[in-house]
């Protein structure tokens, strides 16, 4: 195995352990009422922005993992596994596994700017995939569930907050991703 091959799976790992610990911690799920606001699209975004396609979809799969085991904890989780344990499966991983693509993508991109602007994009369009296709899904398996009261909360939450979470995190990206640069890590 070649030196650039060990570094790209140690940058993985590390990533992905990162992801693991926030989402065992306060720090990657913050409480908002019934939904809670995530940083962890951040190791995501950085992985496709320091790393190529694979090491952001791994990545992208241990939030969505640890987001399928979280889910218990929530009530929006515990309302959708009580409905159903695939679809809530479904819910947590496959919007985020496409956080990775699209981070796998527009890191390519962004690593050949060499700008903020570009790793400012990479982190918020990765925190819009993933609110996007995480309330499509909802909407399509579970949007019976998700009414009145209840869904008012959800959906205003989730939108209004998730608006908040992608301009956090494109600025938390930005400034790991230069400093990453500055350190020629990337």
């Amino acid at each position: 195995m070649n030196s650039k091959k060990i570094s790209s799976l140690t940058k993985t790992a590390l990533l992905a352990a990162i992801t693991v610990l926030l989402a065992a911690t306060p720090l990657g799920y913050i409480p908002a009422g019934v939904l809670s606001f995530t940083i962890m699209v951040l190791p995501v975004a950085i992985a496709g922005g320091t790393l190529d396609l694979n090491g952001a979809l791994i990545c992208g799969l241990a939030f969505g993992v640890t987001s399928f085991f979280k889910a218990p904890s929530e009530a929006l989780g515990q309302l959708i596994l009580a409905y159903s344990g695939i679809m809530t499966a479904v819910i947590c991983i496959i919007p985020r596994v496409c956080v990775g693509l699209f981070a796998g993508i527009a890191g390519r991109f962004a690593r050949s700017r060499k700008n903020a602007a570009g790793y400012f994009i990479l982190g918020l369009g990765s925190s819009v995939v993933n609110t996007v296709l995480f309330l499509g899904l909802l909407y399509i398996f579970c949007g019976q569930l998700v009414t009145g009261a209840f869904g008012v909360a959800v959906w205003s939450t989730t939108l209004a907050g998730g608006a908040v979470e992608a301009v956090a995190n494109g600025i938390l990206c930005a400034a790991v991703m230069k400093a990453a640069e500055k350190a020629h890590i990337i």
